[in-house]
């Protein structure tokens, strides 16, 4: 027996206080869970990037949301003003992280402290649960702090896409090789091919 629960862009409380969001529709089977997340577009708009956003819950210093970026968008290199976990519930992507560009998939899970400069990337559309501490409202300025595209690359200046095994070295892109999955401002904010 299966039950299908609806989605629904209401909070539920209740009476203990406990904020319960219903922000992805499931299907409880015997053997397996199906999970289903909507690919599109969500109410705000997220702070300098073009990718848009879902509070789901915070008590301020925690809090979850849904961030959906466009297939070939990106975020440009940046850090956040403490650490957080994303976990990748729809579509497929990257993360730029200490001189590599990683796959990232829906079923993931991947921790970045707040400290270390990263990138992450849309290859479809491609949808995340952040959970941050301390929690920013999706359009915070503060949210993310841009870097320099030098700071996600190696020491050695080297950058490899292990999708495409391309690396390149600084002041060469990744772009400049054909790599449609370049983290720099250019591709992040003009969008891959």
């Amino acid at each position: 027996m299966s039950v299908d629960t609806s989605l629904t862009d209401s909070e539920r409380t209740t009476p203990s206080s406990l904020t319960i969001v219903d922000w992805a529709r499931s299907v409880v089977g015997d053997d397996v869970t199906t999970l289903t997340v909507p690919h599109g577009e969500r109410p705000t708009q997220v702070h300098g990037a073009n990718a848009t956003g879902e509070a789901l819950v915070t008590n301020g210093a925690l809090g979850a949301d849904v961030i959906r970026l466009p297939a070939g968008a990106g975020f440009l290199p940046h850090t956040h003003p403490g650490h957080h976990i994303l976990i990748v519930v729809a579509g497929e992507g990257t993360i730029t992280y200490g001189g590599y560009v990683h796959q990232t998939r829906a079923g993931q899970v991947y921790l970045v402290e707040g400290a270390v400069p990263h990138a992450v990337g849309a290859i479809t559309d491609h949808v995340i649960v952040a959970v941050g501490s301390p929690h920013k409202e999706i359009d915070a300025e503060d949210r993310m702090a841009p870097v320099p595209y030098t700071e996600v690359i190696a020491p050695d200046g080297n950058l490899t896409c292990l999708i495409c095994n391309i690396s390149t070295v600084d002041p060469k892109r990744l772009h400049d090789a054909d790599c449609p999955h370049c983290p720099c401002k250019t591709c992040a904010t003009q969008g891959r091919s």
